[in-house]
């Protein structure tokens, strides 16, 4: 079985849908990148380490660490805009051993202790996923540290700003309704097959199939693909975790991979 240690948060993703400020819906669901590729993988068949924290008041799931004190909260309405974003304990994350040689990683625990996790895989000769979110989080001396880059458009550009000559980590940009690109010898782009109207869960999927087709060795043209098309049906339902695990069951199936 494939291994892979995650670093990233846990959230209360709080998902507010209507047209006022009195929602006709409202979702509560576990959400955060390192917690939605975490589902993601191991729904895919990976055995995933999980590396994170959870505070006193978290309701789903216990993975990671407990902490003293509040979990992270992610409030967005219709999915299109992030009210509000409070890390909490995942702050308060600590150097854990990873236990495999293959490392993914968001910077929602902070800098620097991804630093010390991306250290100690690239001194053991690993691999390291990065997504960059959030962006300033960044610092330039990253790019040492990263084989693959998850970035979107908007922190594309804002790491190419600080890092002019960006000759390498491979790169899968997410470009939101264009689709995305894998940026390596080669640039290889290619637009989605769908846009739907819950984008909030996409640039997690599409982070989960690029890792997931990574660990397979599949060649990365093939891999884009799987992330963009996956990562656009996710857009057809509404949750964050939840439209993630839709969206992977359904890949799983057009796979045959059960």
């Amino acid at each position: 079985m494939l291994n892979i240690d995650i670093l990233g948060g846990l959230f209360r993703d709080f998902i507010f849908y209507g047209d006022n400020k009195h929602a006709d819906e409202v979702l509560e669901l576990p959400g955060g990148t390192g917690f939605n590729v975490y589902k993601g993988l191991t729904n895919l068949g990976i055995n995933v380490i999980f590396h994170g924290s959870f505070g006193n008041d978290w309701p789903f799931e216990r993975i990671g660490t407990h902490k003293d004190g509040k979990s992270g909260i992610f409030v967005s309405r219709n999915e299109k805009e992030a009210l509000s974003v409070y890390r909490g304990v995942n702050l308060l994350t600590e150097f854990e051993k990873p236990i495999s040689n293959v490392l993914f990683a968001s910077l929602e625990c902070g800098g620097k202790i991804f630093e010390k996790y991306a250290t100690y895989i690239k001194n053991r000769g690993g691999f390291v996923f990065l997504d960059p979110s959030p962006i300033f989080e960044w610092k330039s001396s990253f790019v040492g540290l990263v084989d693959l880059l998850l970035p979107n458009k908007s922190e594309f550009e804002a790491i190419t700003r600080v890092n002019k000559s960006l000759k390498q980590p491979i790169i899968f940009e997410k470009m939101g309704n264009k689709g995305g690109r894998v940026i390596a010898e080669n640039v290889f782009e290619i637009p989605p097959e769908r846009i739907g109207n819950y984008p909030l869960s996409c640039g997690d999927v599409f982070d989960t199939i690029v890792i997931w087709g990574t660990l397979k060795g599949l060649h990365k043209n093939d891999i884009l693909q799987y992330a963009v098309n996956t990562s656009g049906q996710a857009a057809m339902f509404k949750g964050s975790s939840s439209a993630l695990t839709r969206a992977v069951f359904n890949f799983i199936k057009k796979l045959k991979l059960l």
